[in-house]
């Protein structure tokens, strides 16, 4: 009884902050789960954030969706042969929100330091960029970062490897940035409206922590006439049974559903899908050096992970707990651009094959010199919630029938759950990692490389570390992706992680919608939607 009263205490809570709807036929409801917590470039990791940037804040070059790369507040650029250096012009004219403040090439070269500042450890660093990883690690000053500001107009970056239009499209690393107000704001910068700073299409004229965000246009821009919407209110909470009924009721315009039944329902009362797309990998992380001494000898084994990946029957976790999900039989998923290479590759039967685990298992006890009834009990770990609880009950059963493997599930909050894998103390951990442009090197591979080398994933392996390097080296995208579907089969060959599902995300409106898309990296944009 008082779980039920808590529940309806939230639940008024919300309907009393949710914003009362005008029938304007500029304004757009947009549902998302939860509040975006911050806009700061360099931190911003949640779907709703993300969504708001993607309205307020503009780069270098501009997704323009379907692989189309236009100029964004650069309105020109050139690049060397090798693609590794790239000098931009920028607008003249150009001005934050305010319509004041200036934006200049030393805007761009401090959102970038500013994100990979070694004192500051952002979760949005990233080194590509000459240098970066050396300045990152306080090996280097920040003048040796590749990063060159050539007059007020005019700047410079070089890389490691080749880069491409698509490299230029993070806010995080090729952003415009004052410095002035996040001197201002030095703790809060991105947490409020008062803080917030843009210079894109829409700024945030309100937001109302869990409940709302409003958006408007910026009069600022230098193309007001893009912006087609006189508002679009971000309604948090909105999303599953709760979207549901709010788009059932009127007061829903845009969402979106992995859930079958509910995307049914929407679609059934006259809402389409405009757009779907891979919005992550979901599975187990592996960790390759073990929680203990005594898992790590198993941990690092190959075989003893096929074996364990190949127990799963992906297709009975889709039916039973991962509902409105994809059961995966490789990395990258069918909406990918690096799926094309190899469209036909398959690295494991998403039924599983309990026959063939045994005989990888069999003979990863042999290698180890050790008998099954000697083989530890593994830990694995999740977020403290039911849906992860019963995944890794799934998981735990199918290991524990096929196998004789014994694991012990921990269920931990998120703070102990994310200081737990980055301090490595962990055996398997549930997670999802989201896809990126131009694929999922910068973002989740080269976690795995003996460069980048960390206690979270516990690995290093020559053969690995030069596929990633001749990937990365590639000079255009057909022949990135063609290297790519080789490190792709490494990583899934050898069990690198186990991939069970990918969450597939359908963004549903009205018919009468268009001109709305989601962005190579996953992010919806309705800029100039128009009705």
């Amino acid at each position: 009884m008082r779980k039920l009263f808590a529940c309806l205490v939230a639940l008024c809570f919300l309907a009393s902050a949710l914003p009362v709807f005008a029938d304007d036929a500029n304004v757009v409801r947009v549902g998302m789960s939860y509040d975006p917590n911050t806009l700061d470039y360099a931190e911003v990791n949640l779907d709703s954030a993300n969504f708001i940037i993607e309205q307020t804040a503009e780069t270098l070059i501009r997704d323009a969706g379907n692989g189309v790369y236009v100029p964004g507040l650069a309105e020109s650029w050139e690049k060397s042969e090798d693609a590794k250096t790239w000098t931009f012009h920028l607008r003249d004219g150009l001005t934050y929100s305010d319509g004041e403040t200036k934006i200049t090439a030393e805007d761009f070269r401090y959102n970038l330091l500013r994100t990979i500042d070694p004192a500051a450890a952002h979760g949005n660093a990233s080194f590509g960029i000459t240098g970066s990883l050396a300045y990152f690690s306080g090996e280097a000053a920040a003048d040796t970062v590749g990063v060159k500001v050539i007059d007020d107009l005019t700047l410079e970056y070089n890389f490691e490897y080749p880069a491409y239009e698509s490299t230029f499209t993070s806010v995080s690393l090729y952003g415009a940035l004052e410095e002035a107000i996040v001197s201002q704001y030095p703790e809060t910068w991105g947490s409020s409206v008062e803080t917030y700073l843009c210079n894109g299409p829409y700024m945030v004229k309100e937001w109302i922590s869990d409940a709302s965000v409003t958006l408007v246009k910026n009069p600022n821009y230098y193309n007001a006439d893009v912006a087609t919407l006189d508002e679009i209110q971000v309604i948090i909470g909105a999303s599953g049974d709760t979207a549901v009924d709010m788009i059932l009721a009127g007061q829903l315009d845009i969402c979106d559903f992995t859930n079958p039944q509910q995307l049914q329902t929407v679609q059934d009362a006259g809402y389409v899908v405009k757009v779907s797309y891979t919005e992550s990998y979901q599975g187990l992380n592996v960790n390759h050096k073990g929680k203990t001494e005594e898992t790590g000898k198993f941990m690092g084994n190959t075989n003893f992970l096929k074996a364990l990946n190949l127990a799963l029957s992906r297709d009975n976790m889709v039916l039973s707990v991962r509902k409105g999900e994809t059961a995966a039989n490789r990395l990258t998923a069918p909406s990918e651009a690096p799926y094309a290479a190899n469209p036909d590759y398959e690295a494991w039967p998403t039924a599983g094959d309990p026959e063939l685990a045994k005989e990888y298992l069999n003979k990863a006890l042999e290698e180890l010199g050790v008998t099954l009834e000697q083989v530890p009990t593994f830990g694995l770990m999740c977020y403290e919630s039911q849906g992860s609880i019963d995944t890794l009950a799934a998981v735990q059963d199918m290991w524990r029938n096929a196998l004789g493997i014994e694991t012990v599930i921990e269920a931990v909050t998120i703070q102990d759950m994310i200081s737990n894998a980055m301090s490595g103390n962990y055996d398997f951990w549930l997670g999802g990692n989201a896809p990126s442009v131009p694929d999922s090197c910068e973002s989740y591979l080269s976690g795995f490389t003996t460069e980048q080398y960390t206690a979270l994933r516990g690995y290093s392996n020559e053969e690995f570390d030069a596929l990633y390097k001749k990937t990365v080296a590639a000079s255009s995208l057909e022949e990135r992706y063609a290297t790519y579907a080789d490190l792709e089969a490494f990583f899934c060959e050898n069990v690198l992680g186990i991939i069970t599902t990918w969450t597939v995300n359908h963004v549903v409106a009205p018919q009468s919608y268009d001109n709305l898309y989601v962005t190579s990296g996953g992010t919806l944009n309705i800029v100039s939607l128009t009705k």
